[in-house]
């Protein structure tokens, strides 16, 4: 009798574990609420980015909240369910956003029963890469945003020298014509130094895109002049100069 009544007791015991999971949607709200109040940890706890934020120091995630913050300020306050679907160890919820008029459809696979946000490549990604992840990630976007910043730069000399007999502007002198925005050289949100050189009469110019923490910010140093040629390579930090290779993104 004992032992039947651990057994029955037991199988209550899962009933309400299983009872308990959250649903595909319920999970996508959980995960979207803890981010935009900050609570990194809780938040990516039920997302396939958990063995990344788990991994994490202290110091390392105190490091990364100022990317997280800004990455999730945007999250509205009000996010409506619209539907789920459900396919197998996969699924689809679909959100409607406050002022923003199309669905957004989030990704989930289960795991041992638990649904998670996220779709297996990303899982694969932080098996591999664990705490690194999202430092990796930084310095990916921040790579691109630095090759962004640069071709903008090009572009707005180019709309200068047309104007003004083939010279050109210092990066002060855009930001002041509103060519560039003035907290486009702030290290602590690109990650990146931007700095110029210019010829004594204007008509070349070379700037350079250094990594503000090599191996955290960034990698790749970068070079661009009046050419319109990229250049870049990883100097462990240092500044590129014209001597450095034609840049080649890597496919993915």
């Amino acid at each position: 009798m004992k032992k039947l009544v651990i057994f029955i007791g037991l199988i209550l015991t899962l009933g309400v574990t299983t009872y308990a999971q959250k649903s595909p949607s319920e999970t996508v709200i959980k995960f979207y609420r803890a981010l935009k109040d900050k609570k990194y940890v809780e938040g990516f706890h039920v997302s396939v980015y958990r063995g990344a934020i788990e991994g994490l120091t202290p110091a390392e995630l105190k490091e990364l909240e100022p990317d997280f913050a800004r990455t999730f300020s945007e999250i509205p306050d009000k996010i409506d369910v619209k539907g789920e679907q459900i396919n197998g160890e996969t699924a689809t919820v679909f959100l409607k956003f406050e002022a923003i008029e199309e669905f957004q459809q989030i990704t989930l696979i289960r795991i041992n029963g638990e649904w998670l946000v996220g779709d297996q490549e990303s899982l694969t990604m932080v098996n591999q890469q664990g705490k690194n992840f999202f430092f990796n990630s930084r310095i990916s976007v921040n790579e691109q945003e630095a090759i962004l910043m640069l071709s903008r730069i090009h572009s707005s000399e180019i709309i200068y020298a047309q104007k003004f007999n083939n010279t050109y502007a210092t990066l002060a002198e855009l930001v002041k014509l509103q060519a560039l925005n003035e907290d486009m050289a702030d290290s602590e949100s690109s990650g990146y130094f931007f700095a110029m050189t210019m010829s004594e009469d204007k008509t070349s110019y070379a700037v350079t895109a250094t990594p503000k923490l090599y191996g955290k910010t960034g990698r790749i140093s970068f070079y661009l002049d009046q050419t319109g040629i990229l250049k870049g390579e990883d100097l462990q930090g240092k500044a590129a100069t014209n001597q450095s290779p034609v840049f080649q993104p890597k496919n993915n």
